[in-house]
Order: C-alpha cells, then sequence, then structure tokens
C-alpha cells in the first residue's frame, strides 16, 4: 500500500459530495466527532481528543481519559491518534493558538511531566499513539516543547511515533532563526508515521516570523514536503487547508500527485 492521503474536516470538506474518493482518510479532533457527516465508507483519523488541554498537568491522563479515548477509537476505527507534544504550562487556553492560564514549568519537570502521560496514554490505548511537534508562539506555552532535542527525548523515552507537522516546523524554525531543513535534521524521522502540510505566512506586522495560519500549499511547502518524502515513507500525508471547497479539491490533486496515489474511480 502506497502513502494515504487525508485531509481535515472542515466546512470546505463538507461541500465535496466525492470526498470519499479524492481522499483515503479524514482527521477529526475529537471534540469534532459527533459532528461529522455520516456518510458511508467514512476512515476517520482521531487527532486529539480535548481542546485546553496540556500534558504538562499532572494526571492530564487518567482512566476517564482512556475510556473516552477507547470509545472513540472503537466508534471510528482510527488507525491511531495523535496528540499535540505540549504544553509548558499546566492550564492552557485555545484562541488561535494556546495561552498560558499558568506559568511555565522549568525544562527538566516539564520532559518528566510530558513523558509520564504519553506513557499512560499509551497504556491505556489500543491503537498505536503518535505526538505532533508544535509551532512556536512567544507567550510561554511553548517554551521548551519546539525544540528539536525536546522532541527527540520524548519521542524515544516513550517510544512513541511522530506526526511532523511541516507548518508548525517551518514556524519554529523562523523563531529560533534557522531553516526548517536544519530542524527537521535532529528530528527522529524513523519514527514519522504521519505528515501534516499546509502554507504558513508571514506573522501580522512582521516581514522574518511565519504564523501557523493553515492556507494554500505554495511551492516552498511543496519543496519541503518533498525533501521529507526523499528521506522517510510516512503512513499518510494530510493536507490541513480548510477554506474553499474548489481549492481544497485542486490541493488534494497535487499532494495527491506528489505523494504518487492514484485517484479513485468514482461508483
Amino acid at each position: 500500500m502506497g502513502i494515504l492521503l487525508g485531509t481535515t474536516w472542515s466546512a470546505a470538506a463538507a461541500q465535496l459530495p466525492d470526498l470519499t474518493r479524492l481522499v483515503d482518510l479524514v482527521e477529526v479532533p475529537g471534540w469534532e466527532l459527533e459532528r461529522l457527516d455520516p456518510r458511508p465508507n467514512r476512515h476517520v483519523v482521531i487527532h486529539n481528543l480535548d481542546l485546553n488541554v496540556s500534558l504538562a498537568a499532572a494526571g492530564a491522563i487518567d482512566e476517564e481519559w482512556g475510556r473516552r479515548a477507547r470509545a472513540a477509537c472503537a466508534a471510528t476505527r482510527t488507525p491511531w491518534l495523535s496528540l499535540h507534544l505540549g504544553f509548558a504550562s499546566e492550564r492552557v487556553r485555545f484562541k488561535g493558538h494556546m495561552l498560558p492560564e499558568s506559568a511555565p514549568l522549568g525544562r527538566q519537570e516539564l520532559l518528566e511531566r510530558i513523558v509520564e502521560n504519553v506513557r499512560r496514554a499509551k497504556e491505556l490505548l489500543e491503537v498505536p499513539l503518535l505526538l505532533e511537534n508544535l509551532d512556536y508562539c512567544p507567550e510561554g506555552a511553548y517554551a521548551f516543547i519546539c525544540e528539536p532535542a525536546f522532541i527527540h527525548e520524548v519521542i524515544e523515552r516513550t517510544n512513541t511515533g511522530l506526526l511532523l507537522d511541516l507548518a508548525h516546523l517551518q514556524v519554529s524554525a523562523s523563531w529560533f532563526e534557522v531553516a526548517a531543513e536544519a530542524m527537521l535534521a535532529q528530528l527522529p524521522l524513523q519514527r514519522v508515521t504521519e505528515v501534516h502540510v499546509s502554507g504558513p505566512r508571514s506573522a501580522q506586522g512582521n516581514t522574518t516570523r511565519l504564523d501557523d495560519v493553515h492556507d494554500a500549499v505554495s511551492e516552498r511547502d511543496v519543496a519541503l514536503l518533498e525533501h521529507v518524502l526523499a528521506q522517510v515513507t510516512p503512513r499518510a500525508v494530510v493536507l490541513e487547508y480548510r477554506r474553499e471547497a474548489s481549492e481544497l479539491r485542486r490541493q488534494l490533486a497535487m499532494v495527491g500527485r506528489i505523494i504518487g496515489r492514484t485517484p479513485r474511480v468514482a461508483c
């Protein structure tokens, strides 16, 4: 089997009547599962179970989380479940990106908390667990967690797969003032199971920093995806574009060609 093509669930995706022919997977966050269009032959992959949750919080992953996660996995038959590798604060709130509601932890305490919660999640799940690299933002919730060495240590200590988000990689690289390819080389690429691709753009009022806006894929994004695919073969590449249905269709066709996917014949 070749690389699977996926897209995130959105209003734009819902407008494509032949979506199940265009993609192999539809990625859905846990809090959106009840709103998912129940069309037949839907192949769902779950990305995060809850919104305002941090793996820095002691006991963030408990028996109740495990019960809900197993139920969602059984209902969707997701091939794996992925979580954000974050955050630096025990309490967080999403507003465009995660904002800290408590002071960030120190690096070593944060590392141990995240490793403990990830190991617990793996014990409670009946499907593989992936962790996603995040896009650095300066308010504090993203301290340490976007550093390649930190990501590498968490992945290796927990024996977990990596969901490699290329837009997040580019955003973090812009803040750390390094090339995305240089950061990529420091990540455990042999652990990559899934790749996210979308277009980051310059942050408002800033010409050197990028922001994760899930825009259309640009030539730069394509080049980075091809650079990754020359080194690893993930199980799936998921397009995170949610704006216009016609553009989503075009973008899916383009990414499909890059990964060598043969379009399904309409039934």
